[in-house]
């Protein structure tokens, strides 16, 4: 099947309508077929069996890609069950990997089926054929929002050109560890997204196609539950974001990208969450506080309110013993204060005496200290030398209790050596002993079970060597019949879908032929026979003098290419509008459309543009490229066309005046790649011969683009017809062959299948006899036998033992004689240093007494000498000081007895421990409160009800109070735990992704180095390559090192994050070939080692990977316009 590719890029929008529909976006058939009108009614709506089948234009796997899937599932039977008929590819063996996606009027796509493989994918495809709408469409399907996939601020934006709605229908794996719902969906299901004008819906469908919910919550329930996030980008990383992330690795970017991927932000703020929270609970527990105090008060207040009118006269009472408190207080305070004066007069008397002495007899006094002095000198000599003979008597005691001690520990030890010695023999003797007795029949039953055991054994392991050589001889059968039986489905499976695509060919082919040979005079019949209509139609409609005002189309009828060489160039340039109309106004394009919606019904309706009439060209020579190089000419030049109006629609839409043509591959790159040589207004340079399109610096691309035959630019009818009808009778000849070869390759795959399942029975015979045989002879092996030591040495064991216990008991009666004897002894000695101790604390005590007294008489004569002055005139000051106490202490006596005859007055003595504030306050209450009863008329039930509902509000607000303050220890708990296991799982993944980043790095010899700061939320990264010096960043890094350096980032990412699926968009869009190849490895690589994992990556370059049974390589056409 021929592939058709687009590579115009839309420059401005050219509609002056609101609803005008952009050129780059038309919507379009396939010219290799027609649709049928029942197919194309059914295209509208989301297709109840997810058929994998389609008469619509789909991405066609490479033949080498062998598929694991059973029969196509729109030939399955209607009636099965969910859990064991409906099945899905062997390898889609995890929840939410993406078996298919169909696309229906989405972006540029028509009617698009992608069905992936379950490991890894590329998706191939050149500038415009919609490879970013796939990923697009994957995260708006699974919903998320269009402003979030960086395409369109709305969904209606998505929806294509010229229609009023769109659909995304993707099917995902429902098979593995965590299924959802799967007695209800079976092994998988679909999710629907129905995009409208106003509004969009879902569907969720079971394996059958059959509606089971339509709430985005229950979607949203299945994609937690498989972990499927597609917002994240390190999982679906579309083409702005992956454009972005390689132009510059912000350190804050990084940080913020390194948080998301590992969802630590959703963690951070959940604990800012849990932090507010607490907050608000702690500002409730504080006006609770408030609030209970308040009640608190008020029901004192009330209760004793109530009190007061129970009972007036306890008030009275309480006031008549408050007032007698207060006058035997006043009391008590006049008493406490005479016996303070009385206690300071006794002080200042003694004083007083004191210093009448000191100052009255200071010469007799002084020299009565003096002889004593002396006298106490010469006894202290005295008994200093009875100190020292006492004290040697002490130490040489000291020392013979200290001997008598070591040789009693010497002793003791001995005895516990000897004691341990016999317990050690005595147990070895009972051993020997009882070993003897049982000798004889222990040894005959240990001797029989070992040999019973080795003829056991010999039999078991002959059992499993003739099992094991059985298992593997039925194993390599069975592998070699399963790689006869894959080899087989294979080419099943390619017959099949070629057998399909023949029918599609041959149908579509006699329909064109059928609408030339009816046409055949008629130029525009390439364009088919509804274009005919119409413009026989607009004709009529137009005649006269409106003829001016008549829309124009198809517009490829008014194009030609005068240079026969460059025609199938400008037909592959201009593909996109060759079947387009042009209408002069709002008006006749509503008229236009119904007349294209009538000749067209069941078909693809062309695309309308709105744009000015005018009767002359643009004048473009200002913008107009100027060719500077031999053979080198502007696509403009090679463009003719008569009518003014569809010259300026391609000079506004394609910017056909700045697009060089050549022929040579050295003048294009010299034009492009170098910014100094890019001629002024530039946009592209095309080297038809080689199908290549380059785009000039600073952003300089190579594209390449496959040139298809001109189908509609002076194209002969006739030549058409027979090279159709060629090619019709060369498929007819190929599908008789494939009908032969279908059903000789399905009769070898069921019987394939039988063998194997055979030898599957087999096998699993032959492991279950093997595994009990095996465990047998691991319990044999392991058998514990009785161990037996010779009889003869039993013997002999047994009467050193009895000899050494007798030893040992002698020596132990003898140790202990001695130390009875050393005891007695040390008892003695200990009597004696006993003795002589206290004799010594004797002679200590009169030594210490001697010397206090010395220094009390010294210091007594040193004070006669220094203070006789001083004595003299503090003795003045005493005895004023005593008249004064004694006038102040007569009054105070005076006083007293005032104040008791009041307090007597009052009444008897009572005791109290309050002050005389307190009293005071609360006679003034008392008082205040007789005042208000008397005032006041209360009643007694009101002030009781009162209360009642106080004390419910106040134990309502203990209950509240008592719950706040239990919810905020448990935050406050949570928090900190929380908080401190979000710090280590946030160093355990950055950790985590560095060593992979540097691992994935090191593969061609980069070094990277590291700066975290979690303070101000950045992640600086420094990648040296192996040319550059230790300065180099990030920014310094060319195209292809730094998006090498953005997988291996990736890489790691990817390693603290599973999930389903990975998406990623252009990740060799600043590559040489030489690092694009490389990068493609890494990322091979990376999927075959995580073979549970789905990758899908896009790419507008061409590519060399080979499709196996793991990868996928899907060739994306461009759609027809």
């Amino acid at each position: 099947m021929e592939r058709s590719r687009r590579n115009g890029r839309i420059r401005r929008k050219h509609s002056s309508g609101s609803d005008s529909d952009s050129p780059s976006q038309a919507p379009s058939r396939k010219r290799s077929r027609q649709v049928p009108a029942a197919e194309a009614e059914s295209e509208s709506e989301v297709t109840k069996n997810d058929s994998f089948e389609s008469s619509a234009p789909s991405v066609q796997a490479t033949s080498r890609k062998s598929r694991n899937s059973g029969s196509n599932m729109s030939q399955r039977a209607t009636s099965f069950n969910l859990t064991s008929e409906l099945s899905v590819p062997n390898a889609f063996d995890r929840c939410g990997k993406v078996i298919s996606m169909r696309l229906t009027n989405f972006m540029c796509h028509s009617n698009l089926l992608v069905e992936f493989g379950p490991n890894i994918n590329f998706l191939v495809g050149n500038n415009g054929s919609g490879k970013s709408a796939v990923i697009t469409a994957l995260a708006l399907g699974l919903t998320s929002s269009a402003r979030a996939t960086s395409r369109a601020s709305s969904i209606q934006k998505l929806i294509k050109n010229g229609e009023t709605s769109a659909t995304i229908s993707i099917t995902l794996s429902n098979s593995g560890l965590r299924p959802f719902k799967a007695d209800i969906f079976g092994p998988h299901l679909t999710v629907v997204r129905h995009l409208r004008q106003s509004s969009s819906a879902y569907d969720l469908l079971d394996a059958r196609g059959k509606s089971v919910s339509k709430k985005v919550a229950e979607i949203r329930r299945m994609l937690l539950c498989f972990g499927i996030n597609v917002e994240n980008p390190i999982f679906v990383l579309n083409q702005e974001a992956a454009r972005e992330f390689l132009k510059d690795l912000e350190p804050a970017s990084n940080y913020k990208l390194l948080m998301k991927a590992t969802q630590l932000d959703i963690c951070a703020s959940s604990l800012m969450q849990c932090h507010e929270q607490r907050r608000h609970f702690s500002q409730n527990l504080d006006q609770l506080e408030k609030k209970k105090e308040l009640v608190e008060k008020d029901v004192e207040a009330e209760a004793e309110k109530l009190s007061i009118l129970k009972d007036k006269e306890v008030v009275k009472v309480k006031l008549q013993q408050s007032q007698t408190k207060l006058a035997w207080l006043a009391v008590t305070r006049v008493q406490t204060e005479l016996q303070n004066l009385e206690h300071s007069i006794g002080l200042i008397e003694a004083k007083k005496a004191k210093l009448e002495g000191q100052t009255s007899k200071k010469e007799s006094t002084q020299a009565v200290l003096t002889q004593k002095l002396k006298d106490f000198q010469v006894t202290k000599s005295e008994i200093m030398e009875a100190y020292k003979a006492q004290d040697l008597k002490m130490k040489a005691a000291k020392r013979s209790v200290q001997d008598i001690a070591v040789k009693t520990a010497s002793l003791k030890a001995q005895i516990g050596n000897a004691e341990r010695r016999l317990r050690e023999e005595q147990h070895a003797y009972n051993a020997c002993k009882k070993h003897i007795g049982s000798y004889h029949a222990n040894f005959t039953r240990v001797k029989e079970q070992r040999e019973e055991h080795t003829r056991t054994m010999e039999a078991l392991k002959l059992q499993v060597a003739e099992s094991e050589a059985l298992i593997a001889r039925l194993r390599e059968e069975q592998q070699e019949i399963k790689r006869n039986t894959n080899s087989v489905h294979e080419s099943l499976e390619a017959v099949k879908n070629e057998r399909i695509q023949l029918q599609k060919s041959k149908q579509n082919m006699q329909w064109e032929i059928d609408s030339l040979s009816r046409n055949k005079s008629n130029k525009l019949s390439v364009y088919g026979e509804q274009a005919i209509q119409v413009v026989c139609a607009l004709r009529t409609q137009y005649s006269g003098a409106n003829m001016h005002r008549m829309p124009r189309g198809p517009l490829g009828q008014y194009i030609s290419a005068p240079n026969s060489k460059y025609r199938d160039l400008v037909e592959n340039q201009l593909m996109s509008c060759l079947r387009s109309y042009i209408v002069g106004s709002d008006r006749e394009r509503q008229s236009l459309r119904a007349l294209l919606q009538n000749k067209f019904s069941g078909g693809m309706v062309p695309t309308i543009i709105t744009s000015a009439f005018t009767d002359q060209v643009y004048n473009v020579s200002r913008h107009k490229v100027r060719p500077t190089t031999p053979n080198t000419t502007v696509l403009i030049d090679e463009i003719s066309c008569d009518d003014p109006v569809v010259m300026n629609y391609l000079i506004d839409n394609f910017r056909i005046e700045t697009v060089l043509v050549t022929e040579s591959k050295e003048i294009a790159e010299f034009l492009t790649s170098d910014t100094e040589n890019v001629p002024p207004n530039l946009t592209r340079v095309l080297v038809p011969n080689l199908g290549l399109e380059y785009i000039p610096s600073p952003n300089y691309a190579v594209y390449s683009n496959r040139i298809n035959p001109a189908r509609f630019i002076h194209v002969n009818v006739d030549d058409r017809i027979r090279q159709l009808q060629m090619e019709q009778g060369g498929l007819q000849e190929r599908e008789a062959a494939l009908e032969i070869d279908y059903m000789h390759k399905k009769k070898m795959l069921e019987s394939t299948n039988l063998e194997v399942a055979k030898r599957s029975h087999l096998i699993g015979q032959q492991q279950s006899k093997n595994q009990m045989a095996m465990q047998k002879k691991i319990e044999l092996e392991n058998f514990d036998y009785q161990e037996l030591p010779e009889y003869d040495r039993l013997k002999k064991t047994l009467s050193e033992s009895g000899e050494k216990i007798e030893k040992c008991n002698e020596e132990i009666e003898e140790l202990k004689q001695k130390i009875i004897e050393i005891n007695e002894n040390k008892i003695k000695l200990e009597t004696a240093e006993a003795n002589e101790k206290i004799a010594l604390e004797e002679i200590l005590g009169k030594v210490s007494s001697l010397e206090t007294e010395a220094r009390d008489i010294d210091g007594q004569i040193r004070s006669l000498d220094l203070h006789y002055e001083e004595n003299t005139r503090n003795l003045q000051k005493t005895l004023e000081l005593e008249r004064k106490m004694l006038d102040k202490k007569r009054n105070v006596e005076e006083e007293l007895e005032k104040v008791r005859g009041e307090a007597e007055q009052l009444g008897e003595f009572v005791a109290t421990t309050q002050t005389e504030e307190h009293i005071r306050d609360s006679i003034s209450r008392y008082k205040s409160k007789i005042k208000q009863v008397e005032q006041l008329n209360y009643k007694i039930e009101e002030v009781e009800n009162e209360l009642g509902a106080l004390r419910d509000n106040l134990g309502h607000q203990v209950r509240q109070l008592e719950m706040v303050q239990s919810v905020i220890k448990k935050l406050r708990v949570a928090y900190h735990q929380r908080a401190q296991l979000f710090q280590r799982s946030r160093h355990h993944y950055f950790t985590m992704v560095q060593f992979q980043f540097e691992q994935a790095l090191a593969l061609r010899r980069f070094h990277v180095s590291f700066e975290t700061s979690d303070r101000e939320k950045t992640w600086k990264i420094n990648v040296f390559p192996p040319s550059g010096n230790e300065t180099s960043n990030t920014r310094s890094l060319s195209g292809g090192e730094r998006s090498f350096t953005t997988v291996s980032l990736l890489k790691g990412l990817w390693s603290t994050s599973d999930h389903p699926f990975y998406f990623l968009d252009e990740y060799d869009v600043f590559t040489d070939e030489v690092n694009r190849k490389f990068i493609t490895e890494i990322l091979i690589s990376e999927g075959l080692e995580c073979k549970t994992r789905q990758y899908c990556f896009l790419t507008p370059q061409d590519t060399e990977v080979e499709a196996s049974s793991l990868i996928t390589v899907h060739k994306l056409e461009a759609p027809e316009r």
